[in-house]
């Protein structure tokens, strides 16, 4: 009976606990806030966290860590510095030394103030829950130019740096229930130098971050009822400081700006303001996008020559080109590449940067192997995924079946020394002929099997090809 008594005082003290834990947890309010103008280009403002439910509880803070995303323009093309207030003592801080955050930097357009050291249980300040709370910290911005580029501090346009700014954010932390315990909650963080309705717009296309965009963009962002016309800006660097393109479009409704002309495989930075009804600009953040690098093409090909099948592997690395050709007559070259074509994978990455997705004949040339194309009808290549194609594994792939079987691998004809597109006595007399007198070598073109000595071996390969009429085949 005693144990039964024992049990229900316990569950109902578990009970009441846990609606106490449940019903006192902590919320909070953290304000960037009191921006003033120290000098013509010295910023100084504060930061304030504020217990938002006194009533039910106590808030006991742990660590802090505080990051700002701001437009770097209003620092007027300066170098920007950004640290703690002078006298960052007495009331520029309601926390003991030890709460207050470390290290302040800037990164490109984000600020950041790193978390104080871990404060323990019971030794964390307890936050005050009377409006506006209790200041953390005082920071200040400066520039090296004579003056920031406006006196209007909107045009800081300051954003707490949130989860869907990326990492690293800004986070609170508490001591609850005596564990050190995150409560991050980015609704109550707050920036109190933008009046309350102003213009804030958000970017849909092309994503941040994105890659592989082609060199003709739709950039597409959300209409603003707020705003009474849009400010379209691209850049060439993170800073936002060489800007490309600034155009104004004098209407709230055309929500999109196609440009044309990038480069390949380039980084651009791109934003827009909302220009509001009292002539101010407020923009959003900066997107980052990345434009394609052309088409990849990953090619399997082996040299009938170099090829030793006992080993299954090329007597050594070798270079070939490759052209790009349209699929349809007269053929014609669109883009070339060359790359090295591993001994052991057969292997070699061809980027070709100048060319848009579509079908094409992949025509090879090596310095002495007849030219070979693919396949009947070309091959079909895009900009988002590396193209593959394998000569070697049936003869097929080439086009009109121009591959030798040499082993277990479909192989390129070696011997057009000339290349003039066939496999003739031209070709096999000078390969005789340096035999005869023993050339030695690496990459002599008469060396058909890359042994750095052209011989016998090397007029036999020359001798069938030119007995059984090799030569080019083409559409």
């Amino acid at each position: 009976m005693k144990s039964k008594i024992i049990f229900f005082v316990s569950l109902i003290l578990f009970l009441v606990n846990l609606n106490v834990c449940l019903a006192v947890r902590p919320t909070y309010k953290l304000t960037a806030q009191n921006f003033t103008l120290r000098s013509a280009n010295e910023l100084v403002f504060d930061i304030y966290i504020l217990h938002s439910n006194p009533a039910d509880t106590v808030l006991q803070f742990a660590l802090g860590q505080y990051y700002f995303n701001f437009d770097t323009l209003f620092c007027a093309g300066g170098t920007i510095s950004y640290g703690f207030a002078p006298g960052n003592t007495g009331d520029s801080s309601d926390f003991p030394f030890a709460a207050r955050p470390r290290n302040p930097t800037r990164n490109g357009s984000s600020l950041r103030v790193n978390s104080n050291t871990v404060l323990g249980v019971g030794n964390g300040p307890i936050v005050s829950g009377v409006a506006p709370g209790s200041k953390i910290i005082r920071m200040i911005l400066r520039t090296t130019a004579a003056a920031f580029s406006s006196t209007i501090l909107a045009d800081l346009h300051l954003r707490w740096r949130n989860a869907n700014a990326g990492s690293p954010i800004s986070k609170i932390f508490g001591y609850i229930g005596g564990n050190n315990t995150e409560m991050t909650d980015s609704t109550n963080h707050f920036i109190d130098i933008l009046p309350y309705n102003y213009p804030l717009i958000t970017l849909n296309n092309p994503q941040n971050n994105s890659i592989n965009n082609p060199v003709t963009v739709d950039f597409k962002w959300r209409k603003d009822d707020l705003s009474v016309a849009y400010i379209f800006q691209l850049f060439s660097d993170s800073l936002l400081a060489n800007i490309i393109l600034s155009d104004t479009i004098n209407n709230n409704i055309d929500t999109v700006k196609s440009v044309s002309g990038f480069s390949k495989n380039t980084k651009y930075y791109w934003r827009v303001g909302g220009k509001s009804d009292a002539d101010i600009v407020y923009y959003s953040l900066a997107w980052k996008f990345t434009t394609s690098p052309g088409i990849i093409l990953n090619l399997i090909i082996i040299p009938e020559g170099i090829y030793y099948n006992l080993f299954n592997q090329l007597s050594r690395i070798d270079t070939m080109t490759v052209y790009l050709r349209n699929s349809e007559s007269p053929y014609s070259k669109v883009d070339s590449a060359k790359a090295v074509i591993d001994s052991v994978n057969f292997s070699g990455k061809f980027k070709f940067p100048n060319v848009p997705a579509g079908t094409y004949y992949i025509a090879i040339k090596h310095f002495n192997s007849i030219e070979t194309w693919s396949k009947s009808g070309g091959v079909s290549m895009n900009l988002t995924d590396t193209a593959f194609y394998d000569f070697t594994t049936a003869a097929s792939q080439a086009y009109g079946n121009n591959l030798k079987l040499k082993g277990s691998k479909y192989c390129t004809y070696s011997g057009d020394i000339n290349q003039d597109g066939i496999i003739d006595a031209s070709d096999l007399i000078k390969i005789y002929n340096d035999s005869y007198v023993g050339v030695t070598g690496r990459y002599i073109v008469s060396d058909l099997n890359g042994d750095s000595v052209v011989d016998a071996s090397d007029v036999s390969t020359a001798d069938n090809n030119v007995y059984n009429g090799v030569m080019r085949i083409t559409p």
